[in-house]
């Protein structure tokens, strides 16, 4: 690792010294699930979506821009369907 990762490495570590250990569990299994995308066989495909300050980012891992489009899509019908799941039937027609 060259020393500019390394240090950001470090930062980011020092910022987590300061959560709560079950954020500190969440990350290192975000952090080991994205390093799966990283492997050779690139069968695991990752896209991260940030929202800050009205902005939003988006990173890939392992996909190309078909493979993120794609995952967005499926992802945008799971959460739709998880949201109208309990709705009344009225709303399930808006």
């Amino acid at each position: 690792m060259d020393k500019l990762t390394q240090k950001r490495w470090e930062e980011t570590l020092e910022k987590l010294s300061g959560c709560s250990k079950e954020k500190r569990d969440h990350f290192a299994t975000l952090v080991l699930q994205l390093a799966d995308c990283y492997d050779d066989d690139m069968s695991s495909k990752a896209v991260v979506l940030l929202h800050k300050n009205d902005v939003l980012a988006m990173f890939s891992a392992g996909a190309n821009t078909m493979d993120a489009a794609e995952i967005v899509s499926k992802a945008h019908e799971a959460l739709m369907a998880t949201v109208t799941a309990d709705a009344p039937p009225k709303e399930m027609l808006n």
